[in-house]
């Protein structure tokens, strides 16, 4: 028997083309789905290998500049701050924040007074100085004016019955801070010639309502040739000169007590030989009242020292 070739104009022939594509379709796309998620997983997976290539490589060289300049930088700051944080490097810190602290807020006030300033030091190589004890002069530098103020407080005598002597008197800062109070009478001993002229003008120009003592003089000598006052007195001295000088006029004064015993005081700013006082037999060592006490252990850039007759 003879079977007839299926006729493309019927229904049924037309339905099965149809569903012969519909089922073809899918797979097609799928496949060509999966090769672009292939291709796309291999450049994802190119790129990443090269963006961790890169991080690698620029991370080492990060290490590298880190260990050439970071890390040496990071041993000098902490070595800067391990010798910061020495007792004796702490306390010099804090010794310089003392020193700006009197220069640029406390002594202002006071300074503005003095026609010619007193507030910056002064070497000595640079003054002339005739003095045989020149070798052992310490340069110019300024008392702190509130440390003046403090020290004062531990005379506990009636200042008008005293005669206020500065050793190594400079510009004559000290000698006017001390002609506000009531002195009987104020004497400076200078060597160099150009720091005695500065005191001489500031003593002259200073302003008169201010000074409750005017009978205030400066006189250019070496202060081994000067013999001590014969009444009661304050000898000031802000580390003017060397031990050995210190102990010369420390001995014109010793002696001179013994022939006459009277009061005398003695204020020592930045000493350098309290032992010879201590030894003396003739002074002994004096508190600052309490409030002062406490000034000067915070605020003093300086040690001070106050002795008393003991007359």
């Amino acid at each position: 028997m003879t079977v007839a070739p299926p006729d493309p104009g019927h229904p049924e022939t037309q339905a099965d083309a149809v569903s012969g594509t519909t089922d073809a379709t899918p797979s097609a796309t799928a496949t060509a789905r999966g090769a672009w998620q292939n291709r796309l997983a291999g450049r994802i997976a190119k790129l990443a290998d090269k963006t961790w290539s890169q991080t690698n490589r620029l991370t080492k060289e990060r290490i590298a500049h880190a260990a050439e300049n970071v890390l040496p930088e990071i041993e000098r700051t902490s070595a800067k701050l391990k010798e910061h944080a020495r007792p004796e490097r702490m306390k010099q810190d804090y010794r310089e924040i003392l020193h700006w602290l009197h220069e640029r807020v406390l002594d202002p006030p006071k300074e503005q007074l003095f026609f010619a300033q007193t507030k910056d030091p002064v070497a000595l190589s640079g003054l002339t100085i005739n003095a045989i004890t020149r070798e052992y002069g310490h340069d110019y530098r300024p008392t702190p004016c509130q440390l003046f103020e403090w020290t004062l407080a531990a005379i506990d005598y009636d200042l008008s019955k005293l005669t206020f002597v500065d050793h190594g008197a400079g510009k004559g800062r000290v000698m006017l801070l001390a002609s506000e109070h009531p002195f009987a009478a104020i004497a400076g001993v200078e060597f160099a010639e150009e720091l005695h002229d500065a005191a001489t003008m500031n003593i002259q120009q200073y302003p008169r309502s201010r000074m409750h003592c005017r009978n205030v003089e400066c006189i250019l000598e070496d202060a081994c040739q000067v013999g001590p006052l014969e009444g009661e007195a304050v000898h000031y001295f802000f580390n003017p000169f060397s031990r050995e000088v210190f102990a010369e006029v420390l001995n014109n004064l010793v002696v001179s007590y013994r022939q006459r015993p009277r009061r005398l005081y003695l204020i020592l700013v930045d000493p350098v030989a309290t032992d010879l006082v201590d030894e003396s037999g003739v002074f002994a060592r004096m508190e600052l009242p309490t409030q002062e006490r406490l000034k000067v252990r915070l605020f003093s850039p300086y040690e001070i020292a106050i002795y008393r007759s003991l007359a």
